[in-house]
């Protein structure tokens, strides 16, 4: 490495370290503020809803890279708790739709709220020119990660290791 790869190596650990800190405090005071207990594939499922609101068994397994079964059994847990509401699509009653029901609903009221706490407990205390610089480094970041994709990453480790 080159002292510029050395010290960009250093400030990118800090970074991440710092989001690490962050994230982990920001998760205790979800915690401890969300009462629901649910797994992390029920909040994928939850969060695909509500980005999508009416979807099929079909589409949740889909995006989830899951089998309809397994589909259908986080669906029927979070039925029960009413997460969740099943219809049957009157233009195919074949099909099933699945969308929020009152408590999931209630979740992302709660998530809302949890939100704007953050927001305004932490980052108004940053001035907007700074916040707005944030969200474009961060977004700017983010496209570069999603450009170079999984597989550049993949093909460069596998180089380097002299495997392929």
């Amino acid at each position: 490495m080159t002292k510029d790869e050395d010290l960009i190596y250093k400030l990118v650990e800090e970074i991440n370290d710092a989001i690490y800190s962050m994230d982990s405090h920001f998760i205790k005071l979800h915690q401890n503020l969300m009462s629901d207990e649910l797994s992390p594939k029920q909040i994928i499922l939850l969060d695909f809803l509500k980005n999508n609101s009416q979807v099929t068994i079909g589409q949740i397994a889909s995006y989830m890279n899951i089998t309809s079964s397994a589909v259908g059994q986080l669906v029927s847990k979070l039925e029960e708790q009413q997460y969740v509401s099943r219809s049957i699509n009157p233009e195919n009653r074949r099909e099933i739709f699945v969308s929020l029901d009152t408590s999931g609903i209630k979740y992302f009221e709660r998530e809302e709220e949890i939100k704007r706490f953050i927001t305004s407990r932490y980052y108004s205390k940053l001035e907007l020119s700074e916040i707005v610089q944030l969200k474009e480094i961060v977004q700017k970041l983010n496209q570069i990660v999603l450009k170079e994709g999984i597989i550049h990453e993949i093909n460069d480790i596998h180089l380097k290791r002299g495997e392929v």
